[in-house]
């Protein structure tokens, strides 16, 4: 997906463009993100100072501990948006879920229980089971897809089965799928399997996006800029920077009825 075409002159990060995180727990108190203001601001002023323009918060749903709903989410999106207002944070904060695959999701994201990235009905964030990919895997993303609905795939390059088995992506891919990578995964953070799987999906013809999947302000934080261009020196700097660029702020379409079959 082509980027936004904003620059980002005069900043240190200048030639990386306006970074838009499409993966982000920065929500106060709503899963294992922060859990105050205090600590989702510090990660708010971190990501703005790396010239994050954009964060889709991405609480965990269906994930067995939290089931984030949306219209929670959204809620919570517009008031901690205020907050930024108020602390002069240049950051807007849309809101969006990191869905876990239940048989319930297509229901759940037909209803708006479960949300798309900026609540758009454009673009869903699935995280897949660690052991295993169950064949309901590729009907979900059908029926997502025939929805109008994309699936993006989060990090897949920290997934345990993936890591062993990276062929498995392939039929994922060949039916519509994106990838999410983890920003650190491309500085070794998450070690060298990820970073290697990292780079090799994003030297493949896959649409990939970076996310942060930021937790917190110290070892997890919601920043993109060193990812970016380290991912230039190895697919060039135009292809770098349509990773963090991602046309979110559309007008949402309504979501076609998803038939899971």
């Amino acid at each position: 997906m082509k980027g936004l075409g904003l620059s980002a002159k005069g900043c240190f990060w200048e030639g990386v463009g306006v970074l838009i995180d499409i993966h982000c727990h920065i929500l106060p108190g709503i899963d294992d993100g922060p859990a105050s203001i205090h600590d989702a601001l510090k990660m708010a002023r971190l990501a703005a100072k790396d010239g994050v323009h954009t964060i889709v918060a991405t609480p965990h749903c269906f994930d067995g501990v939290y089931n984030c709903q949306g219209q929670d989410v959204v809620t919570r999106c517009e008031e901690f948006n205020a907050v930024l207002a108020h602390e002069n944070i240049d950051l807007k904060v849309l809101p969006g879920a990191e869905v876990r695959l239940t048989p319930e999701l297509c229901r759940a994201v037909e209803q708006g229980r479960a949300l798309t990235l900026a609540d758009s009905q454009s673009w869903l964030l699935l995280e897949l089971p660690e052991m295993f990919i169950p064949d309901a895997v590729d009907m979900t993303i059908r029926s997502l897809r025939d929805a109008g609905v994309t699936t993006i795939i989060a990090h897949p390059e920290r997934n345990s089965m993936i890591m062993g088995k990276p062929e498995v992506l392939d039929r994922l891919i060949r039916i519509g799928a994106e990838m999410q990578l983890t920003a650190d995964s491309l500085l070794g953070g998450f070690g060298k399997d990820s970073k290697k799987l990292a780079l090799q999906l994003l030297k493949m013809s896959v649409h990939c996006y970076l996310g942060s999947d930021g937790h917190c302000a110290k070892k997890r934080k919601p920043v993109l800029a060193k990812a970016v261009k380290v991912a230039a020196k190895h697919i060039g700097n135009e292809a770098a920077n349509d990773l963090v660029s991602i046309h979110l702020e559309v007008t949402p379409q309504k979501l076609k009825k998803i038939v899971c079959s």
